[in-house]
């Protein structure tokens, strides 16, 4: 845990704040997301050339993506072409096309003439017609607010080493990739489980942070082990259902944050990440997000965070 020095930020979304004592840090605001959370993923409403739409909020997806049945819905005009082979989502969605909207916007954020990958997906969730990944949370840095239904978006300048948790005199901080990562962008911190330290992927995406089988093997966590026990079936991405276990670890640490004995769920996720740049194999999902306040500086390539309720993560099968 860490302590911000009495010249805190004070946050203004009329007028960018000065930092007292360093005077040449501003945090800029550019706007607000509005989203409610539903069966616990996060979902914002926006306009797609002029129609309505219900997306589903992603830092897990590398990119936006349209339901090719919302588009036909929707009427929207669009080039269908399959893509043999290439499976996204947990090795059901397909790619199914490609559009080019005139007008995107959600919240404080506007596109034009923006190319749009579409997908045979059936359904991304409850009336959900597309996905907003991270085409839109590289752009700025992003403080995820779930408990007041908020996303915000900053542009720091002259913050370089400037913690930016400006709502707490104290808070955790854990090193940040959100960029080129091979031919994906995904936000991924380091964590350490049983000591053993790699990346973890932050995915508003996920419902319930997730360890990969053999990554719980490695740390000496099996099906077999005191404490383990069966878990539900998983539908967090795509609809192929994925079976699961609760483990018992000792230590989680994220950054400065160590949760002991933590039940976290175990499965063979067939998308969670890819293995270049160290190990990619753990997901950082929504019970994690929604009992934090979290910024993402990708300006300074670290994470902000502090603890807003307990327990971090769920019981096992809830």
């Amino acid at each position: 845990m860490r302590r911000i020095a009495p010249f805190a930020v004070l946050l203004s979304l009329l007028a960018a704040p000065a930092v007292a004592g360093t005077a040449d840090c501003r945090l800029n605001p550019v706007g607000e997301l509005p989203i409610h959370v539903e069966n616990g993923l996060p979902i914002a409403e926006g306009l797609l050339d002029g129609k309505p739409v219900r997306a589903l909020v992603d830092t897990g997806t590398t990119r936006h993506l349209v339901s090719i049945q919302a588009a036909r819905r929707l009427g929207l005009d669009f080039q269908e072409h399959r893509a043999r082979g290439v499976n996204l989502g947990q090795g059901d969605w397909r790619k199914a096309g490609t559009m080019k909207a005139d007008t995107l916007s959600f919240g404080p954020w506007q596109g034009t003439g923006y190319r749009l990958q579409l997908v045979d997906a059936g359904d991304f969730g409850a009336n959900v017609d597309m996905v907003l990944g991270q085409d839109l949370f590289v752009q700025a840095d992003v403080e995820l607010d779930m408990a007041h239904n908020v996303i915000r978006f900053f542009r720091p300048a002259d913050c370089d080493d400037t913690p930016l948790a400006y709502w707490a005199q104290t808070y955790s901080q854990a090193t940040l990739r959100s960029r080129a990562f091979g031919s994906y962008s995904v936000s991924r911190v380091v964590v350490r489980l049983n000591g053993l330290e790699f990346w973890a992927r932050l995915d508003t995406g996920v419902r319930t942070s997730t360890v990969l089988t053999r990554l719980a093997n490695r740390v000496d966590v099996r099906q077999d082990s005191p404490g383990s026990q069966p878990g539900p079936e998983r539908h967090d991405i795509g609809r192929t259902p994925v079976p699961t276990w609760i483990g018992t670890f000792d230590t989680l640490s994220i950054g400065d944050e160590t949760i002991r004995n933590a039940r976290l769920s175990v499965g063979d996720y067939y998308n969670l990440g890819v293995e270049r740049d160290g190990s990619l194999a753990m997901v950082l999902g929504m019970d994690f997000i929604q009992s934090h306040r979290i910024f993402i500086a990708n300006s300074q390539d670290k994470i902000y965070f502090t603890n807003v309720a307990t327990p971090v993560f769920k019981a096992p099968g809830a």
